[in-house]
């Protein structure tokens, strides 16, 4: 079996001892080595030493929230080294209503303050640390590999190599010179200018709108524009189209919820994002590339000598600009690849929702063979910019029985607000509905919806303008999903 990422737990004898352990346990039988001071450090070892060995041998802290970890300096050591050493962190609340330290506060975390929900909640954090695992730093060579060894280790990549998904498929060919693509990306991924980009030429990015996911992953293919009923503008909308970056151009216009009855063309209020295993797609026998969008550039390519010639360093730009600069770089953010008609989720290597509210509502969106199906591959994670978050949305929800507070992420600007009909509709186990409204919501920071009587195992919907927001059910204690 192959090494898997080393976990260090972080957490408070206190009062989160016994859940430590429990998961030290499940995560060793799930094939991950742990790190836990309870058992790690040898009598008469140096104990702050042994600990600072062990976060730099990690790839992954799993910080346990309680009141006595909040309170404790060494368990803020202990992850505010993880966060200077570049390590991944998953926070779990242990216990209820514990304070979050303010270096954890932009982080989604896994709540396992349900104990009968353990065994979802763990599965939802194997999620989390599977999800990370393709966004490794490759350790560098210790020498450069002979040509021989160079052609074989472009073939055989398991970090990053597609997980075939889905309905049996006949075997697709690969094109001829796929071995060439191949050793163009080898390259490209080593370039030192890259940064915090290192991941990206491992994928390709294609977002959708939500609720086209749920009919996506039901079907288990992407098709194009055309063949969803699209009007052929172009000869281009019968391609499914994938971008070699995120946050392109057109996102940026067609993200978040937006006031009025005239939305951006390819509006998506609860935008995701699927990424495909960039190898596998560009070695497809039918996939082409563009320098840009091919509806304005006019040209495709196919050839792994153009593919070498593409201006990556332009595409994958991500900072600032001078304005003589925009329209070149504008265009390359917007290079892609295409494939005719449809394309199968065979290469699907994540799906990323933008909040852990947007993630609850999938959940309720989907039959539960589906979400058991695919929810391996979704993640809401925070800590890689995927999105643009410049307007409003639904951040988290709390559901208790007898109320709900929902969280929202404002508008950035005014000119990214506006004034909502917000409605949300409580529909509670015996059939009784209960409706709050209002007109003129701006998407406020925060807003509770207050039950006149406990109604445990409610559903809650909150539409904005007529379009779906959030869906979640609560989930009364002692309950198992």
């Amino acid at each position: 079996m192959a090494q898997r990422t080393p976990i260090f737990i972080s957490y408070a004898r206190a009062d989160a001892r016994d859940l430590a352990l429990r998961l030290s346990a499940d995560l060793q039988s799930a094939g991950y080595p742990v790190w836990l001071d309870l058992s790690e450090i040898p009598g008469g070892s140096s104990w702050s030493q042994q600990i600072e060995q062990a976060i730099e041998s990690c790839e992954v802290m799993v910080a346990l929230m309680s009141p006595a970890a909040y309170g404790s300096q060494w368990c803020r050591a202990e992850q505010l080294r993880a966060i200077r050493k570049g390590k991944r962190l998953v926070p779990l609340l242990a216990v209820p209503a514990a304070e979050i330290p303010l270096h954890l506060e932009h982080l989604n975390y896994v709540d396992f303050t349900v104990p009968a929900l353990y065994g979802d909640r763990f599965r939802d954090l194997l999620s989390d640390i599977r999800a990370g695992e393709a966004f490794q730093r490759p350790a560098p060579a210790a020498a450069p590999p002979t040509e021989p060894a160079r052609k074989e280790a472009s073939l055989h990549r398991p970090r990053f190599k597609a997980v075939r998904t889905g309905r049996p498929r006949p075997p697709v060919t690969e094109k001829r010179n796929a071995p060439s693509f191949r050793r163009y990306l080898e390259d490209l991924r080593a370039e030192p200018w890259l940064g915090a980009r290192f991941w990206w030429p491992y994928f390709l990015f294609h977002y959708t709108d939500l609720s086209a996911l749920v009919r996506l992953l039901h079907s288990e293919e992407l098709v194009s524009p055309f063949l969803q009923g699209a009007a052929l503008d172009a000869r281009w909308d019968k391609f499914v189209r994938l971008y070699f970056r995120p946050r392109t151009p057109d996102l940026f216009l067609a993200e978040g919820f937006r006031p009025g009855s005239s939305p951006a063309k390819g509006y998506a209020p609860v935008p995701v994002y699927l990424l495909f295993d960039l190898e596998a797609v560009i070695c497809h026998p039918e996939a082409s590339f563009s320098y840009g969008d091919p509806a304005k550039t006019r040209n495709t390519y196919r050839t792994p000598m153009l593919f070498r010639e593409m201006p990556f360093e332009r595409i994958y730009h991500d900072s600032w600009f001078m304005p003589d600069e925009k329209e070149e770089i504008m265009r390359c953010r917007e290079a892609q690849v295409m494939i005719p008609e449809r394309l199968g989720l065979d290469s699907l290597q994540l799906i990323w929702l933008r909040s852990p509210a947007e993630y609850e509502t999938l959940h309720h969106l989907l039959p539960p063979e589906t979400w058991r199906k695919w929810r391996d591959k979704i993640t809401a994670r925070t800590d890689y910019h995927l999105f643009n978050h410049r307007r409003v949305y639904v951040q988290s929800v709390a559901l208790r029985a007898d109320q709900a507070q929902i969280r929202f992420n404002p508008a950035l600007t005014e000119r990214d607000g506006g004034l909502f009909h917000a409605v949300a509709h409580l529909t509670a186990p015996d059939g009784s509905q209960y409706t709050w409204e209002q007109r003129d919501f701006a998407g406020q920071s925060e807003i509770t919806l207050r039950l006149p009587a406990p109604q445990p195992g409610y559903t809650l919907r909150l539409l904005l303008d007529g379009d779906l927001a959030y869906a979640g059910t609560h989930t009364p204690d002692g309950q198992v999903l």
